[in-house]
C-alpha cells in the first residue's frame, strides 16, 4: 500500500514537471507564432514591440541617460514673431456690430379686461371641501 502511494506521488510530480515544460514551450512557440502572423497585419509594429522584448532592452543598454536626465523638462523655444504688412492695415480689423439694434419698448397699457373683475375669483367664494368617495377605499380598484 505505501509503496503503491509512493509509485502515484512520483507519477504525479514526474507528470507536472512534463506538463510545466510542455506549457512553457508552447508559450515560447506561440510568442514566435504570433510575431510571423501579425508582421503582415495594420499592428506590425505594435505588435513587434509587444512580442520582441529583446529589441527594446538593448536600446535602453545603448541609451546611457540616467533616469534623471530622462525625467528632466525640455526647453522649447518658439521661433520669434515678425510683423507683417498686412497686420499694419486698419482696414483688416474693422469691427462688426454683430449685436442686433436695440428696440425701444412700447411703455405698458392697461386694458379694460385687466380692469374688469370677472376675469378674477371673488375672495369671498369658498371651495367645497374634499370629500372621500367609495372607489376610493374600495380594494379591488387599489389590489393588483
Amino acid at each position: 500500500m505505501k509503496t503503491k502511494n509512493n509509485v502515484q506521488k512520483t507519477i504525479l510530480s514526474t507528470s507536472a514537471v512534463i506538463v510545466t515544460l510542455v506549457l512553457l514551450s508552447y508559450t515560447v512557440t506561440a510568442r514566435d507564432f504570433w510575431k510571423m502572423v501579425l508582421e503582415n497585419s495594420s499592428f506590425n509594429q505594435i505588435a513587434l514591440a509587444m512580442t520582441d522584448s529583446r529589441v527594446k532592452a538593448k536600446e535602453t543598454r545603448v541609451n546611457n541617460e540616467t533616469w534623471m536626465e530622462r525625467l528632466a523638462p525640455v526647453q522649447e523655444l518658439e521661433p520669434e514673431m515678425k510683423v507683417e504688412d498686412w497686420m499694419k492695415e486698419s482696414g483688416n480689423f474693422e469691427v462688426v456690430n454683430l449685436l442686433p439694434e436695440s428696440s425701444v419698448e412700447q411703455p405698458l397699457k392697461i386694458e379694460d379686461w385687466m380692469i374688469d373683475e370677472r376675469h378674477f375669483e371673488d375672495a369671498g367664494s369658498r371651495e367645497e371641501p374634499l370629500t372621500i368617495e367609495p372607489w376610493m377605499t374600495s380594494e379591488n380598484v387599489w389590489v393588483r
